[in-house]
């Protein structure tokens, strides 16, 4: 089973962060007497400071090396043709990011639910747009025959227009006789 790390919370980072600088000086008096304190009273806090003066202590005694010319010139070259090749190809590579992102975030089902539910809202619209309109036809024409509705009587007797076609009557003859 591996190891899994120490999780170093703030406080401890912040003591952590104190403890390193004191090591390297940089504290003021009244800071350094307080660590000093610190590391009297806490043997954590002692065996972080040790630990991190033995980690110096090896580094410091290491030889110190040196990247070579060459070795520069060939990482930066290296960095150039990265930045080319990244410059050459951004059509591609932006292709890729689009299908990427409408892959990961469902954009094209959502663009189409989105244009089938305007076409369905639309529709309806239409619909109730189109029923007014013959509703307020039906007004109209009422309104236009609204004198006939004196004779409504000897239309309920009838009908409709083929029954009179059938007694082979004149359709105007009853409304002249009403007029009588």
């Amino acid at each position: 089973m591996s190891e899994q790390p120490e999780k170093i919370d703030e406080p401890l980072d912040e003591k952590l962060t104190e403890l390193v600088s004191y090591l390297d000086g940089e504290l003021d008096d009244t800071q350094m007497n307080e660590v000093e304190q610190i590391l009297i009273t806490d043997a954590t806090a002692r065996s972080h400071a040790d630990i991190l003066s033995k980690t110096w202590a090896m580094l410091d005694s290491l030889e110190e090396v040196s990247a070579s010319g060459q070795f520069t010139q060939e990482t930066l070259a290296t960095i150039s043709a990265e930045v080319i090749r990244n410059d050459e190809a951004p059509a591609g590579r932006r292709l890729k990011e689009v299908a990427r992102a409408l892959a990961r975030y469902h954009i094209l089902p959502c663009f189409l639910l989105g244009i089938i539910g305007t076409g369905a809202g639309l529709a309806v619209a239409n619909t109730v747009q189109e029923k007014r309109e013959n509703e307020s036809n039906i007004d109209a024409v009422v309104l236009e025959h609204i004198d006939l509705l004196p004779s409504i009587e000897l239309y309920d007797l009838v009908p409709d227009v083929g029954a009179l076609r059938e007694l082979k009557l004149d359709p105007e003859e009853p409304l002249k006789e009403a007029a009588e």
